[in-house]
């Protein structure tokens, strides 16, 4: 389902559907590592995909304004893209920088002050399970 939303949001914008974009695409469908632009580049070239980081970057922006991932600021240094757009949280290890997905999480916004909600972004930040055992 992704890869089909992700390929009409690219023809929406006026991309057309070159290789690299396909790569990019292909490259987060069912993709759980939350990655960064620079990530999806250099793993893409790693497999000898060869093109510009503008690609990339681009066709992040218009898959992220057609609603098709979400741009996710877990570090306020890196953005990181993630092509999961349910309503969901993310845990961050500060020690190997994984992100993971907080799902079914419940919280009581019943406030005097609330009136509607229209975004959650909820990130958690701690020490993995996989980096404690070490």
């Amino acid at each position: 389902m992704f890869k089909e939303k992700a390929i009409e949001a690219l023809k929406n914008a006026g991309f057309k559907l070159t290789k690299p974009r396909m790569w990019i695409v292909e490259y987060l469908d069912g993709n759980k590592n939350h990655p960064s632009a620079v990530e999806i580049y250099d793993d893409l070239r790693k497999d000898k995909k060869y093109f510009s980081f503008a690609t990339v970057y681009n066709t992040l922006d218009t898959l992220v304004k057609a609603g098709a991932i979400k741009q996710i600021t877990v570090d306020p240094t890196c953005s990181r893209f993630d092509p999961d757009i349910s309503e969901h949280g993310h845990f961050v290890c500060k020690i190997c920088n994984k992100v993971y997905d907080l799902e079914n999480i419940q919280i009581d916004f019943e406030k005097d002050y609330i009136a509607e909600i229209e975004h959650i972004d909820l990130h958690i930040k701690g020490v993995c399970k996989n980096c404690k055992k070490q």
